[in-house]
């Protein structure tokens, strides 16, 4: 009999006993941010935890930089991450992704009236703003050449920049430049300009949005499919939709 329990304890994967370290950059609210408690809140935590929850796993989401995530990722520091990560053929080289539970549209944000033509010659000379290291960061490093492009760590350093009159453009997620920056104070002055863009319309978007678990993990990577089948199938995905978007 102690022999089986043993065989049965060997059988347990380690990440069904211990927490799974999940880390997210929360500088992109509304998917993630630090409210005025301290505590990691948004779209992509509560979506984590719900997978968490139908997947029976023990999950701590916590806040990391950003240009750290995948590396630390591939060197075992994280389980997992969440933060509105694009699915790319550059990140499968080195990372897994879960099931894509959202295909993002990609938007630029200017001033009212500033008339700026969404082209390699209208944006000759204009600054734009971008998140370094993202989809956003790649598309316009591609796209629009003879433009000026400033970097920054966080996701919401690019509309403190425009905000402030220090940059032209801002690229991210519609629906996170509509429902961070549009529908506050600093935004007011601003819309969005140029077409809705998705990885149709460039490589550089990627196929869609999903969770970065590591390849050396195959076994959390089924888990964490299996709690996003469950959450797509009750209800509770479209209903996080629903509570930050209207949707």
């Amino acid at each position: 009999m102690f022999a089986a329990v043993l065989i049965a304890s060997a059988a347990v994967p380690a990440y069904a006993a211990e927490k799974v370290r999940i880390a997210t950059d929360a500088t992109f609210p509304p998917f993630e941010s630090v409210d005025a408690s301290g505590k990691v809140v948004g779209y992509d935590i509560e979506l984590m935890d719900a997978v968490c929850k139908a997947a029976k796993l023990d999950c701590d989401i916590f806040n990391a930089a950003w240009d750290g995530m995948i590396p630390g990722l591939i060197d075992g520091k994280y389980d997992a991450l969440i933060s509105q990560l694009t699915v790319t053929d550059k990140r499968r080289k080195v990372i897994a992704f879960s099931e894509i539970y959202e295909h993002p549209v990609f938007r630029f944000v200017a001033k009212k009236g500033a008339n700026i033509e969404i082209t390699p010659e209208g944006l000759k000379g204009k600054m734009i703003a971008v998140q370094t290291g993202t989809p956003m960061d790649a598309y316009v490093t591609s796209h629009f050449p003879d433009a000026t492009i400033k970097r920054y760590d966080g996701g919401s350093a690019p509309y403190l920049e425009l905000a402030a009159g220090r940059a032209d453009l801002h690229i991210s997620y519609q629906a996170q430049i509509i429902h961070s920056f549009l529908k506050s104070d600093d935004g007011k002055g601003f819309e969005l300009v140029g077409p809705q863009l998705t990885g149709k319309d460039a490589k550089e978007f990627g196929e869609g949005v999903a969770i970065a678990i590591s390849k050396k993990n195959p076994e959390l990577l089924a888990k964490v499919n299996e709690g996003l089948a469950a959450i797509k199938a009750d209800g509770t995905l479209k209903a996080l939709d629903a509570k930050y978007f209207g949707e």
